[in-house]
């Protein structure tokens, strides 16, 4: 397991990167007043993510350069982290949750940065473009570890434009609004582990299922990661509490008005545009 040395906020492409010791990232952004959560970077091609970049401090300490100045212009410098190694992968960086996008290559705009001379010392070694899934608080200090993806399953079931909710009492996410949901059995279909999980918690038979939605969710607390697939359902009748454990009750809601809070899935569900 690595950790987060170093944090620097540039907030114009070309401005002098500033040490901070704790900063805010937004998933889809970046750090708060960093140029590239602006999108007013040298490079804005939206195609590649630049949420974050990365460099580690012994590659910068190998040039001669003080890991502490930012001189190579990423947001963050790591230590005892291969980032080549979390290319494509999620990872944890303090209470971010990110995805290893691609390598950070080093280019001429730097060298007319700096003033040094980098492209060659810098090939396969410049660091790592990220993608912020989950957003969260970053500071020096804070640890950097892969993260296991878990397989999540949501239960959407709409009548007239409500959804059927309940508030979680488990420990994950407790107090939150959620759909009927859980994780499937080993090697159990998706459609049948739907079915089995309104059942068991709703007594509703559903029918006509069909899937309508994805997402990727990090939990900072227990740094647990859900790939969450939401499965659309019909089914007769009214809800019972089955598993008063696991819920506190089960409502309809309308899906343009959602309770607060809700569950960090269905949050990200209703960000991405979805509507039953």
């Amino acid at each position: 397991m690595g950790r987060v040395e170093h944090v620097h906020v540039a907030g114009a492409a070309g401005a002098p990167p500033l040490p901070r010791a704790e900063v805010e990232v937004a998933a889809g952004a970046g750090i708060a007043g960093d140029r590239y959560a602006a999108r007013a970077g040298h490079w804005r091609d939206e195609r590649v993510a630049r949420d974050l970049t990365l460099v580690e401090a012994e590659v910068v300490e190998e040039l001669g350069l003080d890991p502490a100045s930012g001189e190579l212009r990423r947001n963050v410098t790591t230590r005892g982290v291969r980032l080549n190694e979390l290319q494509g992968r999620l990872f944890w960086a303090g209470g971010v949750l990110c995805r290893g996008a691609e390598l950070c290559e080093p280019c001429r705009h730097l060298e007319e940065l700096t003033g040094r001379t980098l492209l060659r010392p810098l090939v396969h070694r410049g660091g790592l473009r990220a993608a912020v899934v989950t957003g969260g608080r970053l500071r020096a200090g804070d640890a950097i570890e892969p993260a296991e993806e878990l397989d999540g399953v949501g239960v959407l079931v709409v009548r007239e434009g409500r959804v059927l909710l309940g508030r979680r009492l488990a420990a994950h996410g407790r107090g939150t609004w959620a759909p009927p949901g859980g994780k499937p059995l080993a090697g159990e279909p998706l459609l049948e582990c739907a079915a089995r999980e309104l059942r068991e918690e709703t007594g509703l038979v559903a029918r006509r299922l069909r899937v309508v939605g994805e997402t990727v969710d990090g939990f900072a607390d227990s740094r647990l990661v859900y790939r969450t697939r939401f499965v659309a359902a019909e089914a007769a009748g009214e809800p019972r509490l089955l598993e008063p454990d696991r819920a506190a009750g089960w409502e309809w809601h309308p899906w343009s008005r959602l309770p607060e809070p809700l569950f960090a899935p269905v949050a990200s569900l209703a960000r991405a545009g979805f509507a039953p």
